[in-house]
């Protein structure tokens, strides 16, 4: 499990790397809606829900998920710096928390459509654009 972790650390890491013509907010959306809704091998839906709830049992695997969770975090962190610096974002965002909240719901999501395959982002939230906005904006 710890060497799943880490794969999605690197892919994770290997998307925010990605050169990028659209905004920082495009960027952001495309990249949640990635991690939620294109999880794949090796990582299932359900596979990743087992993963989480192993790292709240497993002090070596918590200690893993925990360290990726705040790399991978950084790397969203980057991009809503470079918004911030282009204005396309408020000055004023608490970073840390943002990415918080944004992976709390990204892992709520996943673990939703590992409950229920038939859920879609687009489909079942159409509002998410929105509601990244309000954050950010």
């Amino acid at each position: 499990m710890e060497a799943i972790v880490l794969e999605e650390q690197n892919s994770a890491l290997t998307a925010h790397d990605v050169p990028y013509t659209c905004s920082h907010f495009d960027r952001i959306c495309t990249q949640v809606a990635s991690c939620i809704s294109d999880v794949g091998y090796p990582v299932t839906h359900l596979l990743w829900v087992e993963i989480m709830a192993e790292s709240s049992r497993n002090q070596e695997l918590k200690k893993t998920f925990i360290s990726s969770d705040k790399i991978i975090r950084q790397g969203i962190a980057a991009i809503i710096e470079k918004g911030i610096a282009a204005g396309e974002f408020r000055r004023n965002i608490n970073i840390e928390e943002f990415t918080i909240i944004l992976f709390a719901f990204i892992d709520g999501l996943i673990a939703r459509e590992a409950i229920n395959p038939a859920f879609s982002l687009i489909k079942d939230i159409p509002t998410f654009r929105e509601l990244i906005a309000k954050i950010l904006m």
